[in-house]
């Protein structure tokens, strides 16, 4: 017999809404020179208006803990916290609500879940759309005002700005998590127990 949808999701629903939280910690945005990310943004980045990491936030902690200061205009980059995204903010209350009701055996968390689950995917999208566009923008902008070697240097060295794997990872356990409670929905009431039944005779 055919496993439950209900049952798989009773069973497994909590850890892959816990999964999809830990996503968020992961880099969602960042800015890349030469193949390698130098700024990262992670989702919880953008929720808590937290510091950034990559390449240059961990240069100027290496320097900050030799008693040096933070790097500047004049001889590097400072790297500031990030401003907050309403969005992301959004996205993770959401994110959160989900796995709550994931721990609720009732017909009526399949559905929040399944309808909280594509909030969030939108959320997320208007994040992709918002942030990835300012990225870029802010990128395009900072090669502009470059000159002479240091302009040559950072084309030669391909300066891209976009998302990263935690957020496509994010939304694939999201689309996984509204296919799974959409199946199961369709299912009766029950269909877990009966799955589990051995068969007649």
């Amino acid at each position: 017999m055919a496993r439950s949808k209900r049952g798989l999701w009773f069973k497994f629903g909590r850890f892959i809404t816990g999964i999809t939280l830990a996503c968020f910690f992961l880099p969602f945005f960042g800015v890349s020179c030469g193949g390698m990310d130098v700024i990262t943004v992670s989702g919880t980045d953008m929720a808590g208006g937290c510091r950034p990491g990559g390449l240059i936030a961990d240069a100027e902690d290496q320097k900050e803990a030799r008693g040096g200061a933070a790097m500047t205009r004049d001889g590097g980059v400072k790297i500031d916290k990030v401003e907050r995204e309403p969005l992301a903010i959004v996205a993770l209350l959401l994110a959160i609500t989900v796995f709550g009701f994931s721990w609720v055996r009732t017909r009526g968390s399949m559905l929040a879940a399944f309808a909280l689950s594509i909030a969030c995917l939108g959320a997320l999208a208007g994040l992709y759309v918002k942030v990835g566009g300012e990225m870029k923008e802010g990128v395009d902008k900072e090669l502009a005002k470059q000159r002479g070697e240091a302009s040559r240097m950072m084309k030669d060295a391909k300066v891209e700005a976009g998302s990263r794997f935690g957020l496509w990872i994010t939304c694939l356990d999201l689309i996984g998590i509204a296919a799974l409670t959409g199946l199961a929905l369709r299912e009766p009431e029950g269909a877990e127990l009966a799955s589990q039944a051995p068969p007649a005779g």
